[in-house]
């Protein structure tokens, strides 16, 4: 078992579950702008705490799943993770928050086809508000070069004027300006 057949699997037990989810982090990154290493998998789910049983239904013969926790980061509006049993890779699964933004890129994501199977992202002027939103709050520079590697490939794609809005709403705004005038 490697990464790849690791996202697969948990793509397809998503799949398999109807639980809505999307994924993030760097997958998204790689699927719409330059492809960088990564550790974990990122996904964003919509779950209730009826639907906690069903997860760990899925997922309890290859990863170490915890009810308690799921419970948690319900309760809390976090993150829970698992950990793959053969090779422990971590997946790290966030609850949906409720804030505009998290709503408006949850209720838009896109159905897409890579690695044999369908699954769902955020779109990619969504990556790019979030990757701001991160550095903005982190100064880890893996998320500027994120966004900028997605504008670099998408850039002809993308709908500016929607990146704007959100990136003016977050007081990101000065940083997505620095971005489109690298390029």
């Amino acid at each position: 078992m490697n990464f790849g057949q690791v996202v697969l699997d948990v793509i397809e037990k998503l799949n398999q579950s109807n639980i809505s989810y999307m994924l993030t982090g760097a997958l998204a990154v790689n699927y719409y702008g330059e492809p960088r290493t990564t550790h974990d998998i990122d996904l964003v789910l919509e779950i209730t705490e009826n639907d906690a049983s069903t997860l760990v239904e899925f997922f309890e013969k290859d990863f170490f799943i915890d009810n308690e926790s799921i419970q948690i980061a319900l309760h809390e509006r976090s993150m829970f993770n698992i950990i793959h049993k053969e090779i422990g890779l971590k997946v790290d699964f966030w609850i949906l928050g409720n804030d505009e933004f998290t709503c408006k890129e949850f209720g838009q994501r896109v159905k897409v086809k890579a690695i044999g199977t369908e699954m769902w992202l955020p779109k990619a002027e969504d990556v790019i508000i979030r990757k701001l939103d991160w550095y903005k709050n982190s100064d880890i520079d893996k998320h500027y070069l994120d966004a900028l590697g997605i504008y670099r490939i998408q850039k002809e794609n993308l709908d500016i004027k929607y990146i704007t809005n959100w990136v003016t709403k977050k007081s990101t705004l000065k940083i997505w300006q620095k971005i489109q005038e690298a390029l």
